[in-house]
């Protein structure tokens, strides 16, 4: 088992934000699994809800809430680790959305012509 703690304490002096970064993307996996579940339930149960109407087996109703219930977490997840990611290169000091501004080059790279 991996000891997160003594990893943490590595990472300390390297990469002062990696603790925030490490509590953030295991918050984005847990919610996505949540997502998962919770979308998993509620569209298998609403499917057994309206099971008179619809014309499909116990299957293809599985099926269905499988694939609704994997795309929801799969954005959830994707969202929620790309904002983490954000904020760990931003707590280094490199690929800020404001590091080109600071530098003195243009905010989205055009450049004026005269």
């Amino acid at each position: 088992m991996n000891d997160i703690r003594r990893l943490k304490e590595q990472q300390r002096e390297k990469h002062p934000g990696f603790a925030p970064y490490l509590e953030c993307m295991t918050r984005s996996l847990f919610t996505g699994l949540a997502t998962f579940c919770l979308g998993f339930s509620s569209t298998y149960f609403l499917q057994k809800l309206v099971s008179k109407r619809l014309p499909y087996r116990l299957q293809t109703s599985i099926l269905i809430s499988t694939l609704v219930a994997t795309g929801a977490a799969y954005k959830v997840t994707a969202d929620r680790t790309s904002s983490c990611q954000a904020g760990w290169m931003a707590a280094e000091g490199k690929f800020t959305a404001l590091s080109n501004v600071e530098e003195g080059g243009e905010e989205d790279g055009r450049q004026e012509l005269s």
